[in-house]
C-alpha cells in the first residue's frame, strides 16, 4: 500500500491559507507529484482556485445522510492534474468538523484511494481559528506528516498560530511531528526581526516568507491558480520553490512555544516597535531576548 505525505495548513482566518495551500497543490502537480487537497471548511471554498466553477459535493453531508459512501465520487480532478474534495460542514451546534478528517482519512484507506490516485501528497486545509481537542487530534493520532501554520505578521494571527503550536506539542506528548510556520503577507508587517527571534527561541522552523503579490490577488479574485493566470511572475517562482523546499525531508526538532508570560513580554516588544514606527524612531533594536 501506497503512502502519501500528509501535510495540513492551520491558522487563523483570513490568512490565506486555501489561496496557498491551492497555489502549492499545483506546483507540486507541475513537479510531476500526485497530488489531492482535501478542504475542510462550510463555504466549500479552499479547492475554488484549482476547480474553478466545477460543483463540490460536500463528502461529509453526504456521508452523514447516508452512511456509505464511495469517495471516489466526490473527488474531482482539475485541469491542472490536481485532484480535490471538499468535506462540508455540521449543522450548527451539532458534532465536530475536524473529526471528519478522521473519518475521511479511514475511508480513503480502506476504499484504497490513495493507490487508486498513486497519491504523493496530499494537502489538508485545516478551517478553525481555536486549537480544541478536535482540531488537534489528527495531530496528535499520527495522521499528519507536517503541520505548517501560517500568520500573516499581524499580533492577533501570530497569537492564534503561538495557541496552535502550543496545542499540538502538548496533544504529541513528545511524540515528533514537522511543525513549521508560513508567513504571509511578509512585506506588509514589518514585524520579521521579532518573528525571527521568535522562531530561533522556541526552535521553530519558518519555512518561508510570502510577501504581497497583487498578481496573486488579481488570481484569486479570478478564481485562478497563479499558474493559469501569471505563468511567469514572481508569485509563481515562489511557490515553485515552495514546492521544493516541501519534498526536502528534514530532521524534526519539536518547537517549544512560548507560555503566557513569555508571550506577553513578546507582545509588548512587537507593540513598542509599532509605536516607535509609527512616531518616527529609527534604530531601535527589536530582536533581543523575549
Amino acid at each position: 500500500m501506497k503512502e502519501a505525505k500528509k501535510i495540513c495548513f492551520l491558522g487563523k482566518g483570513g490568512v490565506g491559507k486555501s489561496i496557498i495551500a491551492a497555489n502549492l497543490s499545483e506546483a507540486l502537480v507541475r513537479a510531476g507529484y500526485h497530488v489531492l487537497q482535501i478542504g475542510n471548511d462550510s463555504s466549500l471554498s479552499s479547492t475554488i482556485l484549482l476547480r474553478g466553477f466545477t460543483d463540490a459535493v460536500p463528502a461529509l453531508e453526504e456521508y452523514r445522510k447516508n452512511y456509505v459512501i464511495q469517495l471516489a465520487d466526490y473527488i474531482i480532478k482539475t485541469a491542472s492534474g490536481a485532484y480535490c474534495l471538499e468535506l462540508g460542514s455540521l449543522e450548527p451546534g451539532v458534532g465536530c468538523m475536524a473529526r471528519g478528517i478522521q473519518i475521511i482519512d479511514e475511508m480513503m484507506e480502506m476504499q484504497g484511494i490513495t493507490d487508486a490516485l498513486d497519491l504523493d501528497y496530499i494537502i489538508y486545509d485545516i478551517a478553525g481559528d481555536i486549537p480544541c481537542t478536535g482540531y488537534i487530534l489528527p495531530m496528535r493520532d499520527g495522521i499528519m506528516d507536517t503541520c505548517i501554520v501560517v500568520t500573516d505578521g499581524s499580533v492577533t494571527s501570530f497569537v492564534t498560530a503561538n495557541s496552535i503550536i502550543a496545542g499540538i506539542v502538548k496533544a504529541r506528548r513528545n511524540e515528533p511531528i514537522s511543525i513549521q510556520m508560513l508567513v504571509n503577507y511578509a512585506d506588509r508587517y514589518p514585524t520579521r526581526s521579532q518573528l525571527d527571534a521568535y522562531a530561533v527561541t522556541t526552535q521553530l522552523t519558518i519555512l518561508d516568507y510570502l510577501d504581497y503579490y497583487q498578481r496573486l490577488e488579481h488570481s484569486e479574485l479570478a478564481g485562478e491558480t497563479i499558474f493559469v493566470s501569471q505563468p511567469d511572475s514572481k508569485a509563481a517562482l515562489f511557490f515553485t520553490g515552495l514546492a521544493e523546499k516541501i519534498t526536502v525531508t528534514k530532521n524534526i526538532i519539536m518547537p517549544q512555544p512560548l507560555g503566557r508570560n513569555e508571550l506577553f513580554r513578546w507582545l509588548r516588544l512587537w507593540k513598542q516597535q509599532s509605536l516607535d514606527q509609527k512616531s518616527g524612531v529609527i534604530g531601535g533594536d527589536y530582536s533581543g531576548n523575549i
